[in-house]
């Protein structure tokens, strides 16, 4: 069984540069489906008021899809996914699909709450970015040139000191 604190921890540790990298996310999305352990807390104004586990969560929805598929009863559904280890093949189908999710949800212009966290209470949203210029400086001289960054999107996080924290 994989230890998804431990990992995150691992990962944290050996971090020291902030650049992006696809094979820590698939471990650490690895580590969170098959770690029946991990749970996080979720909180609102009023403080904690529940945990999300994602490996029962996700376990729930796979014994569904088998229940539902083959027509076995669903302990026995249940008692097979239990037995079941997520690859990295599989943890890479979740992050893509989360990915997507947050990309396309925030292009209908509605704020996307990733939900109150011990520390956090982040949510996003689009951004159209106008075009604009802005001075560079120019190639090995101490001279300054005007560029034009095109418009484009962005994301804008919004992320005030939670209640449950004051």
């Amino acid at each position: 069984m994989e230890n998804a604190k431990q990992i995150i921890a691992e990962v944290t540790d050996k971090t020291d540069q902030r650049s992006a990298s696809k094979k820590d996310e698939v471990v650490i999305m690895k580590a969170m489906l098959n770690d029946p352990n991990f749970c996080v807390g979720i909180y609102d104004k009023t403080g904690k008021i529940g945990e999300y586990n994602p490996s029962q969560e996700v376990r729930k929805m796979v014994s569904n899809i088998v229940t539902a598929t083959t027509k076995i009863p669903g302990a026995e559904a249940r008692g097979l996914v239990d037995m079941y280890e997520f690859t990295k093949s599989d943890a890479n189908v979740f992050i893509n699909l989360s990915k997507e999710f947050v990309n396309t949800y925030l292009h209908t212009g509605r704020k996307l709450p990733l939900g109150g966290r011990i520390n956090s209470d982040i949510k996003l949203e689009w951004k159209n970015i106008e075009e604009r210029k802005v001075q560079t400086p120019k190639k090995d001289s101490t001279e300054r040139v005007e560029t034009v960054v095109p418009a484009h999107g962005g994301i804008h996080a919004i992320n005030p000191c939670p209640t449950w924290v004051k």
